[in-house]
């Protein structure tokens, strides 16, 4: 059901110049919300929650706003029912963001009230208040009451700690950010409880699949196994060497077994940098809605840092033969800094593409009705990566990949910044017609 509210608004251009100024209401929909005057003949105009950016509820009880159109708006008027249209619209809000951003990763278990803060990478603290503290099977979704809401994937958490002494939960993530959740009352030791068995079952269900695929692997290295590679998450040969001395091997094969043709393509790119911390393969498994066999997508990603450039690819299917390429940093110069923001990049983009890198390279148009639009958007893990990308290599001809090799380097070697995040023109793939005889 549609809430709405009276208010006034002024419509701004980039310059700031008011271009419209009225009276009238806003009509809060699932998606959307329409800004309208007074009048039965005022049609008003629609806004989308994905099209909003720089949103910042101000001290005078006014809501500020841009569109990627490089317009601003500005609501104010609200009576003194400014913190309940708040409440309601970042509740709205936050829903469409939920399920549009893949923030939902299974069935929702359980749910709490806290107070969170934010620690960035940068010891910068940020306080989202009040919030909903929502435990999914395999992710955490906070909720403030009046700021945008955030996921935190099991995939990419490094550790955590319940503080006993001071009640308070802290989970410390792979990209350095560290969130603390407080004053969660008398439901603190539910939490823990609700919390770790959650991790537990996750654990618990990767490593009976690993079981399947790595027979004779001792349990504590494929618990280690487990914690490392997650839910779709690429680790590094000599990661896996440090679990165990077959470890690399084994799962070599697991992701090329069928499908040399990929496999002599990446030796390749392993002769230039023979650097095996360099060379990571994450991998998922899954069941199709009619069998019970377990099955195993795979893909591969090798860094070389002396040439800017990353190399990632699918290797589960004998057909996967298209390697992408991207720039590790805008400013060659930082190549060896950027280097694991790169992986991460990557490592996130897996997991929430699936496997579909199309969005990463494809024209924006293309786009548009796609269900990865808003995450396109939304999320800067594929944002960067989207505007770091370079060239993709098609088929499995060795002789074609060394040929693209020299175009992507002298494209990672400059230092440059793409417009609007658009990424450089890809070669399209061709067909030679046979030579007759």
């Amino acid at each position: 059901m549609a809430l709405t509210y009276n208010l006034k608004y002024r419509k701004l251009n980039f310059f700031q110049k008011v271009l419209l100024e009225k009276e009238g209401e806003i009509v809060i929909d699932r998606q959307s919300f329409r800004l309208k005057g007074k009048g039965a003949h005022d049609q008003g105009e629609v806004i989308y929650f994905n099209d909003m950016k720089d949103v910042e509820a101000e001290g005078n009880d006014q809501l500020s706003f841009s569109t990627f159109k490089k317009e601003k708006y500005v609501l104010s008027d609200f009576s003194n029912l400014f913190e309940s249209f708040l409440r309601d619209f970042f509740r709205v809000r936050n829903e469409f963001f939920a399920e549009h951003l893949f923030m939902k990763v299974g069935m929702l278990y359980k749910e709490y009230e806290g107070h969170v803060e934010v620690v960035t990478k940068n010891d910068d603290v940020l306080s989202k208040g009040k919030s909903r503290i929502q435990f999914y099977e395999g992710s955490v979704i906070i909720v403030p009451e009046t700021s945008e809401c955030f996921a935190l994937h099991y995939n990419f958490l490094k550790s955590h700690e319940f503080d006993e002494d001071e009640y308070v939960l802290r989970l410390y993530m792979d990209n350095g950010t560290n969130i603390h959740i407080s004053k969660l009352g008398s439901y603190f030791e539910d939490a823990q409880e609700s919390f770790e068995l959650l991790l537990g079952k996750m654990y618990q269900r990767i490593v009976n699949q690993l079981l399947e695929f790595f027979p004779g692997v001792g349990a504590t290295e494929l618990l280690k196994l487990a914690y490392a590679v997650r839910d779709n998450k690429g680790v590094s040969m000599a990661a896996l060497k440090k679990i165990h001395e077959d470890l690399p091997a084994k799962v070599e094969e697991l992701a090329f077994g069928q499908n040399p043709a990929m496999k002599e393509k990446v030796q390749i790119l392993r002769d230039l940098g023979q650097n095996d911390h360099h060379f990571y393969i994450g991998f998922c498994f899954y069941q199709k809605p009619d069998k019970r066999d377990l099955l195993v997508k795979s893909w591969f990603c090798y860094a070389l840092p002396q040439k800017n450039v990353v190399a990632l690819g699918v290797t589960s299917q004998p057909n996967d033969a298209t390697i992408h390429f991207f720039r590790i940093a805008i400013n060659p110069a930082e190549k060896e800094d950027r280097l694991a923001e790169k992986i991460y990049e990557i490592n996130y983009s897996m997991y929430i593409l699936k496997y579909d890198l199309a969005p990463l390279y494809k024209d924006k148009r293309a786009l548009q009705k796609g269900r990865f639009k808003t995450a396109m958007r939304r999320l800067f893990a594929l944002r960067y990566l989207r505007k770091s990308y370079l060239w993709r290599n098609f088929g499995p001809e060795v002789q074609f990949l060394q040929r693209d090799l020299e175009t992507v380097f002298k494209r990672a070697a400059l230092t440059m910044h793409t417009p609007s995040g658009r990424p450089p023109a890809a070669p399209q793939k061709t067909v030679t017609a046979p030579s007759k005889a």
